[in-house]
């Protein structure tokens, strides 16, 4: 039934009326399967997860704490995963939150959600970079928000143009709320944002009043294993870091968190009563056994190096295949890489790479505005490395084919 039939869709909220959106079509075409070769969703590898170690560890807290692990949790989160946690943060930064300074959330995603809940009123401004993951976007605009366009360069987010959307909010009648950044093997461009740049933008942030909300997804998948200072660490009383073991441990699990301020953790808590009142407590007491029993830090190597063979293989068809056609990114962690194909409108190229039996996510939604864009994202957590080359070798085919 169409929209202009469907006597329900002119009742629907405003937001709800816009149809799918960019994410859900990403999602859809993760899952297609067939003969497609897949760069498109930043899903971890299924292959990669420890189903024995995860069934077993199920088993034993469904039989050893039944009444904590069926049952319903605190809106903050269970105190022994919360502990956990905290040693988990102190294992790479050199800063440790208090009992009230973190919550555990159902995913990355929740934690965006509660913190829009708890901070945005309406047509509050959200600075974001620019690429950013678009996700976020739907997100901060759901709730209300405006989100502003910071500058990037090839090296990440370029902190003094902080002080240029601050001066376009204020022209505009905006009051900026936050800044949203991703400095570790950013989505959508992969790249990692220096420790110089990361104390500039606390600079500038503390000085003008603004919190930083800091994404970390990405931050244990570095391929040499080493870790920047976060911005947390750096500027802990403005900034609130969220994470998420959806790329490390499982994304089924929907395991994540936050932490920063008292106040502003405390009032994501009460949002979060009125959301999904907890995260899943399974979940928790399977994560929880998983750090305190040393598996998740002892699997990380091996997640590492697989994803950084996926990367290097991919790179290495870029530079047969690709060489005067696009410039791309080369990750040193992660899952994406980010190209940049001059004279195309990636979004009509990505339609006719499905065609040929190659997928992508085009790179206008990664970007606020959502104009056309020349850049694309490839995701190659989940590509087989024997799968590549032809996948490649149908993007080239698909190039050409929209420049001839």
């Amino acid at each position: 039934m169409s929209a202009s039939s469907d006597v329900w869709f002119p009742r629907l909220a405003e937001r709800a009326q816009a149809g799918p959106s960019e994410l859900s079509a990403v999602l859809a075409l993760a899952a297609a399967g067939g003969d497609l070769v897949d760069f498109s969703g930043g899903f971890p590898d299924p292959a990669l997860f420890d189903t024995r170690l995860l069934a077993e560890t199920a088993a034993k807290v469904i039989e050893t704490e039944p009444g904590i692990a069926l049952q319903y949790a605190s809106n903050t989160g269970l105190p022994g995963l919360k502990e956990m946690l905290r040693q988990d943060i102190a294992r790479t930064q050199s800063v440790t939150p208090a009992e009230d300074e973190l919550i555990v959330t159902s995913g990355g995603v929740d934690a965006m959600t509660l913190v829009s809940k708890a901070m945005l009123d309406v047509g509050d401004a959200v600075l974001v970079e620019a690429p950013s993951y678009l996700g976020a976007f739907s997100v901060f605009q759901a709730h209300e928000g405006r989100c502003l366009s910071m500058r990037n360069d090839e090296h990440g987010l370029v902190p003094d143009s902080v002080l240029d959307v601050l001066e376009d909010a204020q022209l505009g009648a905006s009051r900026p709320k936050f800044v949203y950044v991703i400095p570790d093997f950013q989505n959508p461009s992969g790249l990692r944002l220096s420790e110089e740049r990361r104390e500039r933008l606390v600079e500038i942030c503390r000085r003008h009043g603004l919190l930083i909300l800091e994404d970390i997804a990405y931050r244990d998948l570095a391929y040499d294993g080493s870790y920047y200072r976060s911005i947390y660490e750096i500027g802990p009383d403005i900034t609130v870091q969220i994470g998420t073991f959806s790329k490390t441990f499982t994304p089924g699990t929907r395991m994540g968190w936050a932490c920063g301020p008292a106040t502003v953790i405390d009032a994501m808590a009460q949002a979060k009563t009125n959301t999904d009142q907890c995260a899943g407590a399974l979940g928790q007491c399977i994560l929880e056994s998983l750090l305190r029993e040393g598996h998740y830090v002892a699997a990380l190597p091996g997640l590492r190096e697989a994803y950084a063979t996926r990367a290097r293989a991919l790179m290495a068809e870029f530079d047969a295949q690709l060489e005067g056609l696009a410039t791309w990114t080369v990750p040193e962690g992660g899952f994406f890489t980010w190209l940049d194909v001059p004279g195309i409108d990636t979004r009509q190229l990505a339609e006719a790479a499905v065609d040929s039996g190659v997928a992508f996510v085009p790179g206008a939604p990664f970007f606020a505005d959502r104009k056309r864009s020349s850049n694309l994202r490839m995701s190659f957590s989940r590509t087989p490395t024997d799968r590549m080359a032809e996948g490649v070798a149908r993007l080239v085919r698909s190039i050409e084919s929209a420049r001839a």
